[in-house]
């Protein structure tokens, strides 16, 4: 006994079989003779002028205002800074271990590149270069305790530079409100 024939359902490949190739279009040259000429500088909104930031002011740890919540501008400057993924991964470890108002890590919880690497998934090689990364673009500063049984010991501090302080700012003050308190 014989099977009846069935239509199948057509694959990529018998699709493209059945249309012809497309025509090659006229070269790059001549389609870009007939763009529209560039908007001018009259055309564009103008943006209030910034003051431009030295490199060592732009690194230099921001000033938070009263109404602004430490932890909250560290996370979205983390997002927004364009570090490497592995010293953002860092970065949004030590934000949990530190102080959500100030982001001073305590003396007693200050981890080592081992425990940094154990919670991250890093190597330690990783987690310092990492730290290393943080420390050069403003984001963690060591601090040395003078006072106390640790004095003299280094600890790390989380800061949010001047110039990412000033574009989270201005992020924020565009996007819209949402309704949601936080």
């Amino acid at each position: 006994m014989t099977t009846p024939v069935t239509s199948r359902i057509p694959t990529p490949g018998d699709l493209a079989a059945l249309r012809p190739a497309p025509k090659p279009t006229a070269p790059a040259v001549q389609r870009t003779a007939h763009r529209p000429a560039a908007p001018t500088a009259e055309a564009k909104p103008k943006l209030p002028a910034r003051p431009r930031l030295s490199a060592e002011e732009a690194i230099a740890p921001g000033q938070l205002k009263t109404e602004e919540h430490f932890r909250k501008f560290f996370l979205f400057g983390l997002r927004r800074s364009g570090m490497p993924a592995h010293a953002r991964l860092v970065g949004h470890d030590l934000v949990w271990r530190a102080s959500h108002a100030t982001g001073r890590i305590s003396p007693n919880l200050n981890p080592s590149s081992e425990v940094l690497a154990h919670a991250t998934g890093l190597t330690t090689g990783q987690v310092d270069v990492a730290l290393q990364v943080l420390h050069t673009r403003g984001w963690l500063h060591h601090r040395v305790l003078q006072t106390g049984p640790r004095a003299g010991q280094s600890v790390p501090r989380l800061t949010i530079p001047a110039a990412a302080l000033e574009d989270i700012r201005a992020w924020l003050s565009q996007k819209p409100a949402t309704g949601l308190a936080r």
